[in-house]
């Protein structure tokens, strides 16, 4: 295991500084210090930054979800908080709301709220009737998710053709925010939920063979699901925030890290963010190729869809596979 992560390591982190120079136009290495590198360090640089912390935080959101859940299909978008921040970004987009605040744009801001209170009104539904097990948990957020994309139709149905546009270009996922801070605001959260993932692998272990069973082996189940449900609740309303939904990177970099490193879950996480950060910056690099760039969300849906089939064309053996 040791050995698979001393050169998993170093090859991603060259994979992603190597799409840094993906473009439209090429970047010679040895022009980086000179004037025509400025572009390189001004937009290219921060963007893949951007493009890695959160392909990281999607995945590492995506193998917490799989691991709680028991279900290989699980990821960050499950629960409705993606659709809640969707909506309350769609919102102002047909409001008109596009200047900053502190520094930070509206919509992003909005989009914060809106998935604050997905994820508030998918707590209070899970334990109106239960006991707020991962069940009914599940079921809130699929509940939440359909409400959402609701509000969603209703404000294409009144918004002007114009906004609709915008809102359909924001909805695909992009990662064109010239913004440094925007890294830096996903990398703060990312980095406690990745702390709180590596402390409790233990018990995320022992939760794959059910609840009960961790149970009776000291894992406080409650507090382990809802901390994890919390923080990815939060580093979810980040990344869409800033981004946009960007969906299937939470489903692929599991999976992937599972095929490379097995089913424990401390190598898990790690390979889990190293992949999912490697796999989002090659396909934002993909989407920027031709001077009519791509939202980086077609790329990651095609490819995720692609990917999804063949889970459904083999997933008996997946099944046993997580079983394990």
């Amino acid at each position: 295991m040791a050995r698979r992560f001393l050169w998993l390591t170093p090859t991603v982190l060259l994979l992603i500084a190597a799409t840094a120079f993906l473009g439209p136009y090429w970047i010679d290495p040895r022009e980086l210090l000179e004037e025509p590198g400025e572009a390189f360090w001004r937009y290219r640089a921060p963007r893949t930054g951007l493009a890695a912390v959160v392909g990281a935080g999607l995945a590492l959101g995506g193998l917490l979800f799989q691991q709680l859940f028991r279900n290989p299909l699980a990821t960050p978008y499950t629960l409705g908080i993606a659709s809640g921040a969707s909506l309350a970004a769609a919102t102002g987009f047909l409001l008109g709301w596009r200047g900053e605040w502190l520094g930070i744009p509206w919509l992003t801001q909005l989009a914060f709220v809106g998935a604050l209170a997905a994820m508030a009104l998918v707590y209070g539904l899970a334990r109106l009737r239960g006991s707020g097990s991962v069940a009914h948990l599940l079921l809130a957020g699929v509940c939440v998710a359909y409400l959402s994309s609701g509000g969603l139709v209703l404000v294409y149905y009144i918004a002007d053709p114009t906004v609709t546009t915008d809102i359909i270009w924001w909805l695909m996922g992009t990662l064109a925010i010239h913004r440094p801070r925007a890294v830096l605001e996903v990398a703060c959260v990312l980095a406690p939920v990745l702390l709180f993932a590596i402390y409790h692998h233990r018990a995320l272990d022992l939760m794959t063979l059910g609840d009960d069973w961790a149970a009776t082996r000291g894992v406080a189940v409650g507090r382990v699901t809802w901390g994890s449900y919390v923080l990815i609740g939060l580093l979810t309303a980040v990344i869409v925030g800033n981004c946009g939904p960007i969906g299937f990177v939470g489903l692929m970099a599991p999976h992937m890290a599972r095929a490379l490193l097995g089913a424990r879950a401390l190598p898990l996480i790690l390979g889990s963010v190293l992949l999912g950060a490697a796999f989002l910056a090659v396909c934002d690099g993909l989407a920027r190729l031709d001077t009519r760039e791509l939202p980086v969300g077609v790329i990651t849906n095609i490819l995720g869809a692609v990917f999804f089939l063949y889970l459904l064309a083999t997933r008996e053996s997946l099944f046993a596979a997580d079983q394990r």
